[in-house]
């Protein structure tokens, strides 16, 4: 065989084995590998933080966030508190164009704003972010000022479905009814099942208000029977600020090197379908640190640290 020759046997090999990882799982199913990535991205509406005005310094902070995904290229993103439209008067960036500018062409987008009122209506809320094929769409109000947006995905194995919430959240439970929070997470619920395109695997993502320990998010697993990816593949601790569980409360933003997160509300959720099982192949924190910007100066993408995992889809 001439050496041409066993190139092109070569190349025909690598192509074989390189489908064989892609499509078969260990039992020979087909399966597939997606990213997602969670983030509640600050508004900056409010200034909360007075040493990084105006805006909590959105207009950088988003950019920063943008090259971040567009380094990582998740298969899906989903991202709370998102305004829809731009003030040109001071500044304020339309997050939306930003962000698919420079993820580029390959991606698309869905806003659902917080009151549930229909898909792209303007405001402020979630926006999910994906590069594969949307089927379907929903925004629904789980509370007076929360909602829950779905968004549901083609892939390999069928329609995954999406669902991108930002929560209201509360304490502890009263003995003699649920409260508010549950409530929410009952609803939440019942829209997904109301809503689950099918039979296949779901996902679940977002800033739930609650810690692990509130009644919200044992109603979420105990009730709903949804796997916590942290906990399940990664380091869910948050006993002392800056664990590797944490994922709220990092201010200042600005020129702050110490990660001052304390409390765990920001969760990646899956359940797995009928047909196709959902496995976490690990979990972790996206974008843990704070952004040398120049000059020594650092900038924290958000008072949130995200979350991130890799599951694989795979042929029950």
């Amino acid at each position: 065989m001439t050496p041409a020759g066993r190139v092109a046997v070569g190349a025909v090999l690598l192509l074989i084995v390189a489908f064989s990882l892609a499509c078969g799982g260990e039992d020979g199913g087909k399966s597939a590998e997606l990213l997602i990535i969670d983030q509640n991205i600050l508004h900056g509406l409010i200034d909360e933080d007075p040493e990084a005005e105006p805006h909590d310094r959105f207009p950088e902070r988003i950019q920063l966030l943008a090259d971040a995904l567009a380094e990582a290229r998740p298969d899906a993103i989903l991202l709370q508190e998102v305004r829809s439209d731009a003030d040109p008067s001071t500044g304020y960036p339309e997050a939306r164009q930003v962000l698919l500018d420079t993820l580029g062409s390959d991606y698309q987008a869905i806003f659902g704003n917080f009151l549930g009122e229909a898909i792209d209506t303007g405001g402020l809320g979630q926006l999910t972010i994906t590069r594969l094929p949307i089927v379907a769409s929903d925004n629904r109000s789980v509370s007076a000022i929360r909602s829950a947006v779905h968004v549901a995905v083609q892939t390999d194995l069928g329609v995954v479905d999406l669902y991108n919430v930002h929560l209201e959240g509360t304490g502890a439970v009263l003995d003699v009814e649920r409260i508010e929070s549950v409530i929410e997470i009952d609803n939440v619920i019942d829209f997904i099942r109301e809503t689950r395109s099918g039979t296949g695997p779901v996902i679940v993502a977002g800033d739930f208000n609650a810690e692990p320990d509130d009644p919200a998010i044992r109603q979420f697993i105990e009730e709903g029977g949804f796997i916590d990816t942290l906990a399940e593949a990664g380091d869910a601790t948050c006993e002392s600020p800056g664990d590797a569980g944490c994922s709220n409360s990092t201010i200042p933003l600005g020129d702050n090197a110490e990660n001052l997160a304390d409390v765990r509300i920001d969760y990646l959720f899956v359940l797995p379908g009928e047909g196709v099982d959902i496995e976490v192949e690990s979990a972790d924190r996206f974008q843990d640190e704070p952004v040398d910007i120049a000059g020594g100066r650092l900038l924290w993408l958000s008072d949130h640290i995200g979350m991130q995992a890799v599951v694989r889809l795979t042929e029950k």
